[in-house]
């Protein structure tokens, strides 16, 4: 572990990785969240015909989305890193992992609640580091809180959903995408360089 040292400027240190590296997230964002909206909307137009072959691109979207929260974990600084971001990221890719392999009736009935914990992980690791993030007086967070109290919102709604037939669990696959992609890109308009 690494001991606190008065004399370092570890917001300076923290603005100038983010800047360095905010083009390339913010690039990374934008196509992440655009793909996970198409995912959704496929989802909701073919809701019974494709159902296995939306289940292959809903998994492939969790996978990157995990992906994506692994490597955003390894690139921030080491004063600013969340573990919460390796739950949400390997959660992410679990489940991806098991809507491709797992029969209909076992994800119907798993998915949903596996869904809303990693919502609630996800929300409240994002609203954990806005704040981390206001109390270094880095602003522009509002975006980041907005997306996680969604995240945390959506979890509640999941838990008191049917979830009875896979019909529900495109629904409720398709929300989940296409949330997921609206706040990646709330998340990437709000990536300002900071000064």
């Amino acid at each position: 572990m690494r001991w606190f040292d008065s004399d370092f400027d570890y917001v300076h240190e923290f603005m100038e990785h983010w800047n360095s590296q905010r083009r390339k997230v913010r690039t990374a964002s934008c196509i992440a969240g655009i793909l996970l909206i198409i995912a959704g909307i496929l989802t909701i137009v073919f809701p019974v015909g494709i159902f296995a072959v939306i289940q292959y691109v809903a998994a492939a979207a969790l996978i990157i989305l995990g992906i994506y929260r692994l490597v955003s974990y390894a690139s921030v600084t080491w004063h600013f890193k969340d573990p919460m971001l390796i739950v949400t990221g390997i959660l992410n890719i679990l489940l991806g992992i098991l809507l491709l392999f797992m029969p209909v009736v076992l994800t119907v009935q798993v998915i949903t609640f596996l869904f809303a914990f990693l919502l609630i992980f996800s929300g409240t690791q994002k609203i954990s580091f806005a704040s981390r993030m206001k109390y270094f007086r880095i602003g522009h967070t509002g975006a980041l809180t907005f997306s996680g109290v969604l995240d945390i919102i959506l979890a509640v709604i999941f838990l008191f959903l049917p979830f009875t037939s896979a019909l529900t669990l495109n629904y409720i696959i398709s929300a989940y995408l296409i949330l997921g992609g609206i706040t990646l890109l709330i998340e990437a308009a709000g990536m300002h360089k900071l000064e």
